[in-house]
């Protein structure tokens, strides 16, 4: 008897490394908006002058390997092997943005606004 999905724990274990990429890729992104708009980050520890590359080396690196873990492999197996990891990934993104755009739950939020920067001073 044949499951018709032998290498499915390869495949979940993948899905789970590029969503784990993806969901840090997206703290660097924030790290990187956040220093283009406030110049130089707050806090006792800073990389001064190699923050900059540091980040953007950091952003390329991660999403270099998210890409390079959801490319199709095998051309002889069926599509959902193949795409199954960038489709489940397109429609969970997709579903969340429709969340944010219905539900609006940033809006019913209990915590203060703006406390970030007064805490790293």
């Amino acid at each position: 008897m044949v499951c018709g999905c032998q290498n499915a724990v390869s495949t979940i274990i993948s899905f789970a490394s590029a969503g784990i990429y993806l969901a840090f890729q997206m703290v660097v992104l924030a790290a990187l908006v956040a220093r283009a708009r406030a110049g130089k980050p707050a806090g006792p520890f800073t990389l001064g002058r190699w923050g900059w590359p540091v980040n953007v080396v950091a952003l390329g690196y991660g999403v270099f390997a998210i890409i390079d873990m959801v490319w199709p492999r095998n051309p002889r197996d069926p599509w959902y092997s193949n795409y199954g990891m960038i489709v489940t990934t397109a429609g969970i993104i997709a579903l969340g943005r429709l969340y944010m755009v219905a539900a609006k739950p940033y809006d019913r939020g209990q915590a203060p606004a703006g406390d970030a920067p007064v805490l790293g001073r």
